[in-house]
């Protein structure tokens, strides 16, 4: 793969959160570190929102919450991401969502949400819920290079780097397989999600690392031992 080639294109990203509710009259989840696997000291204890989450009243199209955003952005000065998302609550199916992220200060919530409700979209009423873990699914458009034949890097976040699966893997599987390779390496300081890629010639399977210091030997290091385990446990 040639390592100038820029892609842009949707990836959707699937993994697990701790989150918890915020005090406003609509549904707000808030996930305090949004790279749990991940402890390095560069992602900093914050005053700001670092990931948060809408929860809509039924579930829109993407294109309708792509549009939604975009309209926001013309007419706002506020500064952030929305993206389509869906959200595993206790006990309850995944719920649609808005995921925000880049939002300067906790005080912009209520007047983004109202711009929101002025494009058309409705909110599901706040309730108290303690802080759980969650299963999240993100669709966002991202910037991709190709690093290796079976590597792509993100333009926009070095920190986050893609290697390909040969074939698509359950949740379930995903996350003991990481629990797995976590405890058997000697740095096991790094985050890992699934992820989708649409790409030409259709949906390509990745898992997504994010690092601060992940070098190329450390990436190739993590994903011989995904293959490995997958090929271990027969998957």
């Amino acid at each position: 793969m040639e390592s100038n080639i820029k892609i842009e294109t949707i990836g959707i990203i699937e993994k697990k959160e701790t989150l918890s509710t915020v005090g406003y009259n609509e549904l707000v989840l808030e996930s305090a570190h949004p790279f749990p696997g991940y402890h390095g000291t560069t992602v900093p204890d914050q005053d700001n929102p670092k990931s948060i989450f809408f929860i809509t009243k039924s579930g829109y199209p993407a294109e309708d919450i792509v549009r939604a955003t975009q309209s926001i952005k013309k007419k706002s000065k506020i500064a952030f991401d929305g993206t389509p998302a869906h959200v595993s609550l206790p006990s309850e199916k995944l719920l649609p969502a808005i995921r925000i992220k880049d939002l300067e200060d906790y005080q912009l919530i209520p007047e983004l949400l109202k711009l929101y409700k002025e494009a058309g979209i409705q909110f599901a009423s706040h309730r108290k819920i303690e802080s759980f873990d969650g299963t999240i699914r993100v669709r966002r458009m991202i910037l991709l290079e190709g690093a290796s034949d079976c590597t792509l890097q993100d333009s926009e976040v070095s920190e986050m780097m893609y290697f390909q699966l040969p074939r698509k893997i359950s949740w379930e599987d995903f996350e003991k397989i990481t629990i797995h390779i976590k405890r058997n390496m000697e740095d096991p300081n790094f985050d890992a999600a699934l992820a989708t890629i649409f790409r030409k010639n259709g949906l390509i399977d990745y898992i997504r690392i994010y690092d601060v210091n992940c070098t190329k030997d450390k990436l190739n290091l993590i994903r011989n031992k995904y293959l490995q385990e997958m090929k271990r446990i027969g998957i």
